[in-house]
């Protein structure tokens, strides 16, 4: 089974992570933001996904609370599923 955003990674992030995150305009639960295949100077496609990866996998982000290894696997394994909403 395909892994999607609303069912496998949404769920993983937090309510305080959410709201910190939409302040900086970084939109943690918006299917259209996170699924949105547009790159920028960084990604060529999936910038907004691949960035909050970048972070994610760097423990950058979120504070004091890196994920996990399975977390990090199953994100990407959306990534390779093709950013499915």
């Amino acid at each position: 089974m395909a892994t999607t955003f609303s069912s496998d990674i949404l769920p993983l992030f937090r309510s305080t992570d959410i709201n910190c995150m939409n302040n900086k305009g970084v939109h943690l639960d918006d299917a259209q933001w996170m699924c949105d295949a547009a790159g920028n100077d960084d990604f060529a496609d999936y910038a907004n996904a691949r960035h909050v990866f970048a972070a994610l996998s760097s423990a950058f982000m979120p504070p004091g609370h890196p994920w996990p290894q399975p977390s990090l696997d199953t994100y990407t394994n959306w990534m390779s599923d093709g950013f499915l909403p």
